[in-house]
């Protein structure tokens, strides 16, 4: 006699729909790559999974919920990130070098995954209308930024590290969005990383 069937607990969702958080996350990144935050709605993510809403409301209390936690995945993530980018990395390169090897890891690296600052854009735009966003994005701006003024303090004039890594923030973000993909948008890019290089590096030629 076969042994009965175990008992599927909490009505937990069988075969496909059994599905990870970050299956659900990856789903997500794809709809906000179509069209934004709009196209977060459990219906349509799981249809996309080609499973019901049953699956989703197993990992999640909500949609509400689900967007905190993607969103306190990206940030996870690009913290994480800021790893490569810390000051003393490689103690045999120059602090002009070392600002050179991050130059080329903001500007080629957005370039590169422009999947990835296209989400990064559309969180932006989400954190406009939410506050659980703007306080997401505001963590990991400061801590770039915190990051980069590190790594300018020995280049520029005392007590304007942090102005500095804010222009350069700036720059490169503004850059991206406007030139990635367009007609002469790998110039434009060259043209304002070589510019920016030779700033920093001017007051210690001159010297």
């Amino acid at each position: 006699m076969p042994a009965p069937a175990k008992a599927n607990p909490r009505g937990r969702p069988k075969g496909r729909a059994v599905l990870s958080q970050q299956d659900w996350f990856n789903a997500a990144t794809e709809a906000i790559l179509e069209g934004g935050f709009d196209q977060l709605r459990v219906l349509p993510l799981a249809k996309r999974l080609k499973v019901t809403r049953g699956s989703f409301y197993w990992h999640f209390d909500d949609l509400g919920s689900f967007i905190h936690l993607f969103l306190d995945q990206w940030q996870a993530l690009r913290m994480r990130g800021l790893r490569y980018w810390q000051p003393g990395k490689d103690p045999s390169l120059s602090p002009e070098q070392e600002v050179d090897r991050v130059l080329t890891l903001m500007f080629e690296g957005p370039a590169v995954e422009f999947k990835r600052m296209k989400v990064e854009f559309a969180i932006r735009d989400y954190a406009q209308r939410d506050d659980y966003a703007r306080n997401i994005v505001a963590t990991v701006d400061n801590a770039r930024v915190e990051q980069s003024a590190q790594l300018l303090e020995p280049l520029v004039a005392p007590g304007t590290a942090r102005a500095m890594a804010l222009i350069q923030y700036s720059t490169v973000l503004g850059s991206v969005l406007l030139f990635r993909g367009q007609l002469g948008g790998d110039e434009s890019l060259t043209t304002i990383r070589n510019h920016w290089q030779q700033l920093l590096n001017g007051p210690q030629a001159d010297a």
